[in-house]
């Protein structure tokens, strides 16, 4: 059987550590080693685990250097066919490393395996619990795309063969937040992602202060740091994302296929506020087949662009330049529209949540750009279809 190393990064955590340790002791398929990387805990952390009686558990200690330092030493002891990296304050379900560990034992071509989660705030009158968040539909499209589009797996939900952590490397210790995010992209973009319709770790949510001992914030803050270090990962992770690799993500004609995949490369940096990198997706799709209506597909591209949790956030010269396509192009003209719909339906969102400042901005969002519900519904539309899988050798790039 193929064996289970758990690593866990922690910092000032010694009761939630706890915790977390008893959570994997009571799996119901045990691990096989459970390194603990101590990155310079000044709260008896050390004490504490010394009276862990387990022999799996190895504990070692470092000046404080960050997560991703951490990750990286840690990873240097870790024996096994399987890595699972758990945060120090969370839980994971009993059956988790069952679950998962029996898609990865039964099928040689994933290589990560990821769950779903919940969450949960400790209070006076007891633990209560809430759904995930933000989660996508996994029905439709392949996992990568949804990754790319935004973040919803997280470590504790995943298990990954030790050979592929080897390909893509080390964590990046030049990033404060968001290493997670990035790893788990450049997993994505190299290895078939395998999402088992299950919880399988309990996510803690607490207030006070976050992130790296250098760089605490509230939070109450949190998806504004967010946002803005997700937006530097993905600058970092463009070579990382061919559009060879997206285009595996669509079946039709090539020239159809290649369009899509430039404007789904572009609604994933659009997503992330970076619409430098978006408009030239955007433009070289347009320009691929300009006298081309977009499909249905291609139109939810288009829309899912500005429907991001983080907000739509165009500047003046993104705006010039969908002006010019609009006006360009029939091409052009559907990819406004799609945009267009994607905007009434975050303008929809503020006003369900009653923000009225954010629904008056893209309104006005909306008319600066000439932005419409508009396609060419009577033209002929080339067919395309997403894919429900990637193709092994489109990972080969």
């Amino acid at each position: 059987m193929s064996t289970i190393s758990v690593i866990i990064p922690t910092y000032n955590r010694r009761a939630f550590l706890l915790e977390a340790l008893a959570s994997i002791s009571r799996q119901s398929r045990p691990v096989d080693q459970i390194i603990i990387w101590d990155d310079g805990s000044e709260d008896g952390t050390a004490a504490a685990v010394a009276q862990i009686d387990d022999p799996r558990v190895q504990y070692f200690a470092a000046t404080n250097a960050g997560k991703s330092a951490a990750l990286n030493r840690a990873m240097q002891h870790a024996t096994g066919d399987y890595i699972w990296i758990c945060d120090d304050d969370d839980l994971l379900v009993e059956d988790a490393a069952e679950t998962l560990a029996a898609v990865l034992d039964a099928q040689r071509d994933v290589g990560v395996v990821g769950g779903s989660y919940a969450r949960f705030t400790d209070h006076r009158e007891g633990r209560q619990f809430t759904g995930p968040g933000y989660w996508p539909d996994l029905s439709t499209g392949v996992p990568l795309r949804h990754l790319l589009e935004d973040i919803f797996l997280f470590q504790n939900a995943m298990l990954v063969r030790r050979s592929c952590y080897d390909r893509v490397g080390p964590f990046r210790e030049d990033l404060h937040r968001s290493i997670d995010y990035d790893m788990i992209v450049r997993l994505a973009t190299r290895f078939p992602v395998h999402m088992v319709d299950k919880q399988v770790f309990l996510q803690r949510k607490h207030d006070g202060l976050r992130g790296p001992a250098a760089q605490r914030h509230a939070a109450s803050h949190v998806e504004n740091v967010w946002a803005k270090q997700d937006a530097e990962v993905f600058l970092g992770l463009r070579s990382h994302i061919p559009l060879s690799l997206l285009q595996a993500m669509y079946e039709g004609a090539p020239e159809t296929v290649f369009r899509a995949a430039c404007l789904q490369r572009g609604a994933a940096y659009a997503r992330h506020g970076l619409w430098q990198e978006a408009m030239a997706d955007f433009e070289a799709g347009v320009q691929s087949l300009p006298d081309a209506p977009l499909g249905e597909t291609e139109l939810g591209i288009c829309r899912r662009a500005v429907s991001g949790k983080h907000g739509v956030t165009p500047p003046a010269e993104a705006l010039d330049r969908l002006t010019q396509l609009r006006r360009g192009t029939l091409a052009g003209r559907d990819l406004a529209g799609g945009l267009g719909r994607g905007l009434l339906w975050s303008i929809r969102r503020a006003a369900t949540d009653r923000d009225l400042h954010e629904a008056l901005r893209l309104l006005r969002l909306l008319s600066r750009t000439g932005l419409r519900m508009q396609s060419a519904a009577s033209a002929t539309k080339p067919p395309l279809r997403e894919r429900t899988h990637i193709p092994a050798a489109a990972y080969n790039w």
